[in-house]
């Protein structure tokens, strides 16, 4: 039997999920592991939010877990790049282990605090900031290590998938089913960071750099959230056959990545596609395994906290060996496409005056700026705007940029903004 001393700092949704598993499955955990994970201290700045059932101490300074020499990990579960980062430091400065769920401060400052747990001779855990209960951090660094990745794609934020869902499903608008969101506890009250695309942005730079052995940051990944989606965009694309989800997605092309993360339809016939609700799902595409998905509760207290455990496990088995795996913190930086320079089909969408040849002059503007069409479709309406959809070939991202930008220019034949989805092809 090995004992662990654990610490944790922050008692919140998380927080709490970790103190109520171990109450209750510490015994179960020892007779399966051989490990004795023991809970020795919390740290919260409201003690009171600490569950009546926990016995052991709790402290408001979060030195008092950083550096209590008897603790062996410290869990950091309070989010954030702004105290995160000096618990987190501090651990490390300390020699502990760091067990996080924080895919902010590891996105951001991921790269000197790995520099510092291996100066240290220490580890950070972290399978709980990507995809909450997936396993997909483990997954790539040790059960497709053998691998090179030609992309990596998913639903990698549970709020935005709920809502997509909710429109589609439900014929609720943005507003709607963003309210219903909130009101069931999947979104924040100031939304922003999930429905922008931010979050999902963090933690495809924590895929990408695991994956690809590649630094990219945050401020050079495109960005666009769901806040702009309308009804129209969802039922167009299903009429389609397409589904509309908000994907971050990093591909290699040649000495090169992708990395994005936007609204994006895709064939019904995709696994991905069938993604409900707040459920992620992360999909693979290696040069040994092939295509792989990976399909689970993102976020939630039990999920979370579930994905926590099995650092605990894992890297509190490892503490005290000599010889252990070590964070790889080489990578170089990666190497971004120019913008625009990507190539991907396009669905767009533009509201146009009801006069001949109007159509005539939206397809000779897009042929001018080397769009190739695939297909159209044009409402029969008695009344204006009449509603024009363009499926493109595939194409460069800013010859259809600028196609658009052309085209809005004409209040003479378009009554108001077009519309530009992505459309990936994935198989």
């Amino acid at each position: 039997m090995k004992q662990i001393s654990i610490g944790l700092i922050g008692a919140g949704t998380v927080g709490s999920g970790l103190i109520e598993i171990l109450h209750s499955h510490q015994k179960q955990i020892l007779e399966k592991t051989g490990i004795d994970l023991n809970l020795s201290q919390v740290c919260d700045t409201d003690p009171s939010r600490v569950p009546s059932y926990y016995k052991g101490e709790i402290v408001t300074d979060f030195k008092k877990i950083t550096e209590n020499p008897k603790n062996d990990i410290v869990v950091e579960l309070v989010g954030g790049t702004g105290i995160a980062y000096e618990i987190v430091k501090s651990a490390l400065n300390h020699s502990k282990t760091v067990v996080t769920a924080n895919k902010a401060l590891l996105s951001e400052k991921g790269s000197e605090l790995f520099q510092l747990a291996i100066d240290k001779k220490v580890e950070i855990g972290y399978e709980a900031s990507v995809g909450g209960a997936i396993p997909v951090i483990r997954s790539i660094k040790t059960g497709l290590v053998a691998n090179d990745f030609n992309s990596i794609y998913g639903i990698l934020n549970g709020t935005t998938n709920f809502i997509l869902t909710k429109m589609e499903e439900e014929d609720m608008d943005y507003a709607e089913a963003l309210k219903q969101a909130q009101d069931l506890g999947f979104a924040e009250k100031d939304p922003t960071f999930d429905v922008e695309g931010i979050d999902a942005a963090h933690k495809l730079s924590i895929l990408i750099g695991i994956a690809f052995n590649k630094k990219i940051k945050i401020s050079d990944i495109h960005i666009e959230g769901i806040s702009k989606l309308s009804k129209a965009e969802i039922h167009s694309a299903k009429l389609l056959g397409l589904r509309i989800k908000l994907l971050g997605v990093c591909k290699k092309i040649g000495d090169h990545l992708e990395a994005r993360v936007e609204p994006t339809m895709i064939p019904l016939a995709h696994p991905i596609a069938s993604v409900r609700n707040e459920m992620n799902a992360i999909f693979f595409e290696t040069s040994f395994s092939g295509p792989s998905m990976l399909l689970g509760k993102g976020a939630g207290s039990l999920p979370t906290a579930s994905a926590i455990l099995s650092d605990l496990v894992f890297y509190g088995s490892r503490r005290g060996q000599s010889e252990i795996f070590r964070e790889q913190n080489l990578f170089s930086e990666g190497k971004l496409l120019p913008p625009g320079e990507n190539r991907a089909r396009y669905y767009l969408r533009f509201k146009t005056v009801d006069r001949p040849g109007v159509l005539g002059e939206i397809t000779s503007i897009i042929g001018r700026n080397l769009v190739s069409i695939s297909s159209m479709r044009q409402n029969e309406s008695n009344s204006e705007p009449v509603e024009l959809i363009i499926i493109t070939h595939e194409a460069m991202e800013k010859d259809v940029r600028n196609s658009l930008s052309e085209i809005d220019k004409r209040a003479d034949i378009i009554k108001g903004k077009s519309i530009m989805i992505r459309l990936e092809d994935i198989s």
